[in-house]
């Protein structure tokens, strides 16, 4: 469960905070409130990705727990997700100022 964690912490910053998507963010962001709203909350963004992994990860039977344990991971990814994007996000700024290597 912690890989998978990792994963999806690990593909939010990939699709929402590297350079390599920025064209991409901009664009949708112009398309309507939706894409505005996801790609300006990581909790949103982690809560997606976490739910993608998830599906991805284990098995479908749709059952009480099965659900239980799909909204409380995608609940947790989100919560790191916050969590990280509060704490590194200084931290990368100030890494991007001082080696000249744009991230975002």
């Amino acid at each position: 469960m912690i890989l998978e964690i990792l994963f999806a912490l690990s593909l939010r910053f990939f699709f929402f905070d590297f350079v390599l998507f920025k064209r991409i963010r901009n664009y949708l962001k112009g398309k309507g409130y939706f894409f505005r709203k996801l790609f300006g909350c990581p909790f949103c963004q982690g809560f997606w990705c976490g739910l993608g992994i998830f599906l991805l990860h284990r098995t479908i039977h749709f059952s009480w727990s099965w659900l239980l344990d799909f909204l409380a991971f995608g609940f947790i990814c989100a919560y790191l997700s916050l969590i990280l994007a509060v704490t590194i996000h200084p931290l990368l700024q100030k890494y991007e100022r001082d080696s000249g290597i744009p991230l975002k």
